[in-house]
């Protein structure tokens, strides 16, 4: 019992840590980071320094300004993995705030062991990544099994259907929408430069 408080102990202490790390690795200032998760700059400061301890809706909210799961934020490495084998039937939710985008684990959880994650993703009729393009440190690759997207990347637009792919440097502005009046099946990757 003592041993598990403890375990939680330190994870709640490295919260706040590992914000500030993700925030500060994608350029966003406090008030950058305040406008993409509603939640006060103040406010975060106070759990990036330990003084407060976020809610799970707080955790929610700053977890997927920062493109991440907020089992990111919450899981302690138990050792590096050199593979990680999905099968289709143990394929895992990834939990997102975007409506209309369901997204399930075809890789790796999270990065330290490897720089990359993948997802094979379902986008709704109409569903889109929101008002404001993204913007992170990284690269996609998306590939389109079924149905058509139509990507935003800088100033110019790409629609891929079946088969087509497209590969780009996230730290252009981006979004995404499916415009189509079916639903759209893709392939999602995601890599990170190790910082």
């Amino acid at each position: 019992m003592a041993n598990e408080q403890n375990q939680i102990e330190t994870i709640v202490s490295k919260l706040g840590e590992k914000i500030k790390r993700i925030r500060l690795e994608k350029g966003l200032s406090l008030k950058d980071l305040s406008v993409k998760s509603g939640i006060s700059a103040a406010a975060i400061h106070k759990i990036e320094s330990n003084g407060i301890i976020p809610t799970i809706t707080t955790m929610m909210k700053i977890s997927d300004a920062l493109g991440k799961e907020v089992s990111y934020f919450i899981e302690e490495r138990r050792g590096k993995r050199d593979v990680f084998f999905v099968q289709v039937q143990r394929r895992e939710s990834i939990f997102t705030f975007k409506k209309g985008l369901k997204l399930h684990g075809i890789s790796a959880k999270k990065y330290g062991d490897f720089m990359m994650t993948a997802a094979y993703a379902v986008v709704d009729v109409g569903a889109a990544s929101g008002r404001n393009p993204m913007k992170h440190r990284g690269e996609e690759l998306v590939y389109c099994l079924k149905g058509k997207m139509e990507l935003r990347i800088g100033d110019q637009t790409y629609t891929l259907g079946p088969g087509d792919s497209i590969h780009f440097r996230t730290d252009i502005n981006h979004s995404w929408k499916n415009t189509a009046d079916a639903q759209a099946e893709l392939i999602w990757v995601l890599a990170v430069e190790p910082s």
